[in-house]
């Protein structure tokens, strides 16, 4: 049925959309309709049957689309209201429904596209069909949520909708960082949500006016790079979410070794004060790969350049007044909780408070399983939630694969009613999910390997039966005892492992698996699971064409600027100043050539800037690349991006390449039909 309130305000007025509203009366009562744009909504409220079937707590969002093609409207609309503050706190965060006009397949295909929500279509033939069977709608929603594996996605949290256990940490971030200009480290096992919760802090903030910025240290780009590369990249994303977020800009600043740390706290001013933000935080994961001592052969580096880094980042937090803020993530806390690194001394000790991402408790395990399972056709009894504590020690990720082997088994089709699952279902799995655990727990161990082997070799100890001598080793080693409570990994006693399948792959692949790790040290991965490693003798070919093609463009333009104006500096100046756009650090163009000559200045304008001064004097310029404009700015637009590349050791794929060595050729074409003074 659609209720007074609706009828009276929507669907008497929209009576198409009132008669595919009372299609879903099997299941719903529509209680809300409103047109969002080219769309409608609705606001599916389900009858009894149908929330102890699926679990619905609230309504559910259902998108109407009057289109013959239904298309990223649809995406967007589901975004927009489910954010919006009005329907937030009132619809279902999971499950969607949408009623549409378009091509069931095309249709099919555009969903797959949104993991993060389960989104049930209905075709308008399908619910006006005068034989569609009476449990239709039920039918549907079962065959949809049933066909996802929730329990098993593995990658990290990208959405409140699966969520669970970290909220209250997420909040202690963000009142840090924001609030209170303060700095955190957050460390843990590999798998038990750190990147999570770093996503997290980023969605509860939107819609502020801050900046967070996620920087992956595992990358090539970044850990390959230098201390003011990094810095620079840094910036240059920041700029980049400035624009996207806040449709604001500004002009970033030249990097180098010597000129990087004013460059950064210039670029950082003009973030707070042209961008209008309040705040802007980097969230630093995977730390260990720009950590002395600890970082990978492409990083050995930042054995140096760790320094220099975090003093310039921690210089800009001081001096913006800690407007500027950071989090560190990863495994090992030694980015923080170490004071020397040799004898260089760490610019961030006690700088940022480590936090620990803790194992979940009962409470939180019954949350995340419950909430999961009924979306998944599951009832689960109250036994399953004290077992699964227990045997997975509250490791997330871990108890979610247990979860998803049982609800493969379950039998999840019947539109009445849910599938019972207990305690002994676990049991009757317990080979399959053993199998499944081997991987992750291979990842978990992986850090304990290259970080803390002795700790691993302790491990391994405990798990072939020797209580009294690990028990006297955490007796002597209090670092240990903390790491291993902090981690979950053992009892808070430190006589029995946390996690039962650990145990079990340290007694009969411990020793194997150190070995088959051993060749790699300090944070090195096998090269099978090595991100791609950027070509740098190509790089450098790169950097050297483009180098030769600026150097010539910086002549041509004193050339063809001096001839016209018979080599009078002050003209030349003002043809080039009036082409330069103004910036951050350049905010009157013209005072670049105080007390300066042309030829001098020349060599500080960036490739755009050549750009500019070469269209803004076009009638000079034009015949020299043959009059066709576009052609030019394409080329030069390229000429800046491989300017990129090679900066930041970012591997460039072949079509990249011969992108840039195909305006690398026409550039050097047209300039190479002239001399060019070479003094």
């Amino acid at each position: 049925m659609i209720r007074d309130a609706a009828e009276e305000a929507y669907f008497r007025s929209n009576p198409i959309e009132r008669v595919l509203a009372l299609r879903l009366d099997e299941a719903f009562d529509i209680s809300f309709g409103s047109a969002h744009g080219e769309l409608s909504m609705w606001l599916a409220d389900p009858k009894t049957h149908i929330r102890e079937r699926f679990g619905f707590a609230k309504e559910l969002l259902v998108i109407f689309s009057k289109h013959r093609r239904t298309d990223a409207r649809v995406l967007t609309a589901i975004e927009s209201i489910s954010r919006s503050p009005e329907f937030k706190h009132r619809v279902e965060r999971a499950v969607v429904l949408l009623v549409h006009s378009g091509d069931p397949d095309r249709t099919e295909m555009l969903l797959q596209e949104h993991p993060d929500w389960i989104i049930v279509p209905f075709a308008t033939s399908e619910l006006t069909d005068v034989n569609r069977g009476d449990l239709f709608v039920r039918a549907r929603i079962a065959q949809y949520i049933g066909a996802l594996d929730l329990f098993g996605m593995a990658s990290p949290i990208t959405s409140d909708r699966y969520f669970f256990g970290r909220n209250d940490l997420v909040q202690q971030l963000i009142v840090r960082l924001v609030e209170r200009g303060e700095n955190c480290g957050l460390f843990g096992l590999r798998k038990t949500g750190k990147t999570s919760v770093l996503f997290a802090i980023d969605r509860r903030t939107e819609g502020q006016p801050n900046l967070i910025e996620y920087v992956d240290c595992q990358n090539p780009g970044i850990h390959s790079a230098r201390w003011w590369q990094v810095l620079e990249t840094i910036v240059e994303r920041v700029v980049d979410s400035l624009r996207r977020k806040h449709k604001r800009t500004i002009e970033q600043s030249r990097y180098t070794r010597e000129t990087a740390g004013n460059a950064f706290l210039k670029d950082v001013r003009a973030l707070l004060s042209d961008g209008c933000l309040e705040h802007v935080t980097l969230l630093f994961d995977e730390v260990e790969y720009i950590t002395p001592k600890v970082s990978g052969a492409l990083g050995k580096h930042w054995d140096e350049d760790f320094e220099p880094f975090w003093q310039t980042i921690r210089a800009v937090h001081h001096e913006v007044q800690r407007k500027l803020t950071f989090v560190v993530a990863g495994v090992n806390p030694s980015a923080v909780t170490t004071s020397h690194f040799e004898k260089r001394p760490n610019p961030i000790f006690q700088l940022a408070t480590p936090l620990y991402v803790n194992a979940l408790d009962e409470h939180q395990v019954r949350d995340m399983v419950r909430t999961i399972g009924r979306y998944s056709g599951l009832s689960i009894d109250e036994a399953t939630y004290p077992f699964l504590t227990a045997t997975y020690g509250g490791h997330p990720f871990l108890t979610r694969i247990a979860c998803s082997e049982v609800a493969r088994s379950a039998d999840t089709s019947d539109a009445l009613k849910r599938a019972a699952v207990g305690p002994q279902d676990f049991a009757t799995s317990s080979t399959a999910i053993r199998a499944r655990l081997e991987r992750p727990i291979r990842d978990i161990l992986l850090s304990l390997v290259w970080w803390y082997p002795e700790e691993y070799d302790v491990l391994t100890i405990l798990a072939d039966g020797d209580e009294d001598f690990v028990q006297e080793y955490l007796a002597n080693d209090a670092e240990s005892v903390l790491r291993f409570t902090h981690y979950g990994l053992l009892t808070a006693d430190g006589r029995r492992f946390s996690i039962a399948d650990l145990k079990t792959y340290l007694q009969t692949n411990g020793d194997s698996y150190r070995k088959e790790l051993s060749p790699f040290r300090r944070g090195d991965m096998p090269p099978e699971l090595l991100p791609e490693i950027p070509d740098l003798k190509l790089l450098g070919e790169l950097f050297e064409k483009r180098s030769e093609i600026e150097i010539k463009l910086r002549r041509a333009i004193m050339l063809y600027l001096g001839v016209k104006n018979n080599w009078d500096d002050g003209k030349i100046a003002s043809a080039v100043s009036a082409s330069l756009k103004k910036r951050g650090e350049r905010r009157d163009p013209e005072k670049l050539f105080v007390g300066r000559r042309p030829k001098d200045v020349m060599n500080e304008l960036f490739t755009l800037d050549l750009k500019d001064v070469m269209l803004n004097n076009w009638d000079v310029f034009g015949p020299l690349f043959e009059r066709n404009k576009a052609r030019f700015e394409m080329n030069m637009d390229t000429l800046n991006k491989a300017r990129r590349v090679d900066a930041h050791t970012k591997p460039a794929n072949q079509g990249e390449v011969s992108e840039i060595q195909n305006s690398y050729s026409w550039l050097e074409a047209r300039l190479s039909a002239i001399q060019l003074p070479l003094g």
